[in-house]
């Protein structure tokens, strides 16, 4: 920055002093010099990613029918289909509709890829219910959905409708976008939730 500052005001004197002004010019030149060896200019890309901030990860644990289960890195933002694939992809025993597939990854959770053994007797209001307990707000009814904390009939019938006009949550703060749920409401249910 102060070499660019040093180069601009040469450049004007420069075009400002005919050749007869020596001494700005040498005292310019002096100046240039104690910069370079201040802060030395590097164009390297190494460099400028040193400046960069780190890029944020999640990590997750998939498991389950994928070609190669374990812990993987991705980008934060990313989706359970980029871990699947990551993973290698399904398998061939995966029950592939089984997921939300454009589901955000949370940090440091473990998504398990069923296979169609393990989702073949499973009927509709035992997939409500994720591992931990947490109510899946893709697949609940209006009465699983009234469980939640501040979630009466009326909100819960709201949620419905909204899922299925406008499809799967891809994530659980995606339902505040159903009338009625603000952000107050969210809070008081959003660790009693998860999208799948």
């Amino acid at each position: 920055m102060k070499k660019n500052i040093i180069f601009i005001l040469l450049l004007t004197l420069l075009g400002v002093c005919p050749a007869g002004c020596g001494s700005a010019q040498e005292y310019i030149s002096e100046q240039l010099e104690v910069a370079a060896e201040d802060e030395p200019i590097s164009s390297s890309v190494d460099d400028a990613a040193d400046i960069m901030p780190p890029a944020r990860a999640v990590i997750v644990h998939i498991s389950g029918a994928v070609a190669k289960p374990g812990v993987y890195s991705l980008p934060e933002g990313s989706r359970l289909f980029d871990a699947i694939e990551l993973s290698g992809g399904f398998n061939e025993e995966a029950d592939e509709s089984y997921l939300n597939l454009a589901a955000v990854l949370e940090d440091g959770l473990k998504y398990h890829i069923p296979t169609n053994g393990e989702t073949e007797g499973l009927t509709e209001p035992e997939r409500i219910y994720a591992d931990d307990g947490k109510v899946d707000i893709n697949h609940a009814g209006i009465e699983e959905l009234m469980k939640l904390s501040g979630i009466g009939e009326g909100k819960a019938k709201a949620i419905v409708e909204y899922r299925e006009e406008h499809g799967a949550f891809a994530t659980t703060e995606d339902i505040r976008n159903v009338s009625g749920i603000g952000d107050g409401t969210y809070s008081g249910f959003k660790d009693e939730i998860i999208a799948r």
